[in-house]
């Protein structure tokens, strides 16, 4: 694999350049960005083929499972305001437990691919759900063991809601199916800057959910925003003190993704914080938690150890390089199957339907609900891993040679030297390590590491765009006909 050079000058250019813009999160779907997934037939019958070459070889297969839940409550303004998920709006628990079905229905066109493998992790995400009502958790979990019937000890089994909608009864239920986590979308402690995303979320709702959590024996996950409209950083600091006094130990800390027809871009944009003092918000907050002796385990999530219920949570972001599968089940849930050892051009991303009634008619017909996906070449997968990477912080050298046959730091070089003279990286013989502010300016890395493979992807979507429109050849007997 050759190596990718850039110019220092290059590369300090584009530091330069992008230091202050907006840190969007580029690597919400790993690499590329699925405005590149243009195959809208994904072969699935040749990748259960590799999957069950690979079981042959004596290769261990890890998976970690994703199940979504296309409906939110409504808010006003809606998508609570800066949501970019694709969603629908809650039609009550008849239409959820229908949408329940089909799930269940996919899962089971999945047997035989995901035959043999073991079960890393799961996150039960959306939309919203804590939405169902408490038996479907125990369904839920039925489910995923007849899909996995081997889970690895210690795997962390999350399922994601608003602090409102969780009751003592639902999260005794959660706790039952053998689910082990809950993370709360929290957002906002301070209830007037919460109120601009049109939730009716309270303090008291939080408080309640992490006590009957805590009862339970369940670790609870708290996210919550920096660079909200309004926000500055002593009312992010007071939000973070206030979890930090109800002993929350683990907390996702990630900045605002503004962007699309939502309320936030189109009518708050000028009370967002600039990104210079998100940065500054993003200092504060990181500082402000290692000196409560909490851990960072990757660029937004810290965890202060002594809670007897917590379990290993990365939201499905590992620094490992050996394969981990991710299979996708529901509305707009996306999947990842590949591994480096299998032949360029069969490993595969791809997302299901964003259109639930097109999503419930493939069901319906026995398809995949597939909408579109994406054929990685080997690079590709390398990007894929090292975005993944990147998340948790740290790049272990070793892994990448035996994973790709290649050391990431000569790859990117100038990269890497760069960011070390910035005081972003530190780099040994072992490792390649984020440090001071590098975290908060994963995005830019990472685009800036994958810069000419996208520049290759944009020129195959030219080309591809030019022949689309190219007209249809006319034979001889057509032009005689005429």
């Amino acid at each position: 694999m050759p190596a990718t050079v850039l110019s220092p000058d290059h590369v300090n250019d584009y530091l330069d350049s992008h230091l202050t813009e907006r840190q969007v999160n580029k690597i919400q779907h790993g690499f590329p960005s699925p405005r590149y997934w243009n195959e809208l037939s994904v072969p699935l019958d040749e990748v259960g083929a590799d999957r069950r070459h690979l079981r042959a070889t004596g290769e261990q297969s890890h998976a970690f499972l994703y199940v979504g839940v296309p409906y939110c409550i409504q808010t006003d303004p809606g998508k609570c305001g800066y949501c970019l998920f694709p969603v629908e709006e809650f039609q009550g628990n008849a239409a959820l437990e229908d949408y329940y079905g089909y799930v269940e229905r996919e899962a089971e066109m999945y047997r035989e691919q995901m035959a043999g493998s073991v079960l890393v992790g799961a996150y039960f995400g959306g939309g919203t759900s804590n939405l169902y009502r408490a038996p479907v958790y125990h369904r839920l979990m039925d489910m995923v063991r007849r899909l996995f019937p081997e889970i690895e000890d210690g795997a962390d089994l999350t399922l994601e809601g608003i602090p409102q909608l969780f009751s003592r009864e639902k999260m005794a239920a959660i706790r039952d199916s053998g689910m082990n986590r809950i993370s709360m979308g929290v957002q906002q402690v301070n209830e007037r800057l919460n109120s601009f995303s049109g939730r009716k979320q309270t303090t008291k709702h939080v408080i309640q959910s992490l006590e009957w959590a805590r009862e339970l024996g369940l670790a609870a996950n708290v996210d919550i925003i920096f660079g909200w409209p309004q926000q500055t950083v002593d009312t992010m600091l007071e939000d973070l003190r206030t979890l930090v006094s109800w002993e929350v130990h683990d907390i996702t800390h990630y900045e605002l993704n503004v962007g699309g027809p939502t309320d936030f871009a189109l009518n708050r944009f000028h009370e967002l914080p600039s990104t210079l003092a998100n940065l500054e918000m993003y200092r504060a907050g990181r500082d402000f938690l290692l000196d409560q002796g909490y851990e960072q385990l990757s660029t937004y999530n810290f965890r202060r150890p002594g809670d007897p219920a917590v379990k290993d949570f990365r939201e499905g972001y590992t620094s490992r390089v050996e394969q981990v599968d991710s299979l996708g089940l529901g509305y707009a849930a996306i999947t990842f199957f590949g591994n480096p050892t299998l032949p360029s051009g069969r490993s595969w991303s791809f997302i299901n339907h964003r259109s639930l009634p097109q999503y419930k008619a493939a069901v319906d017909a026995g398809r995949f609900p597939v909408e579109r996906g994406f054929r990685h070449a080997p690079d590709d997968l390398l990007l894929l891993a090292l975005f993944r990477g990147l998340i948790s912080t740290e790049i272990d050298r070793a892994q990448y040679r035996t994973g790709f046959g290649v050391d990431v730091y000569e790859k990117f070089a100038t990269i890497w030297d760069a960011l070390a003279e910035r005081g972003y990286a530190a780099i040994t013989a072992e490792r390649i390590r984020l440090v001071g502010d590098g975290a908060f300016y994963v995005p830019m890395i990472s685009t800036l590491i994958a810069e000419e493979r996208y520049r290759e992807l944009r020129e195959e979507a030219a080309r591809r765009k030019k022949e689309s429109r190219r007209p249809a050849a006319v034979t001889p007997e057509a032009a005689s006909d005429g």
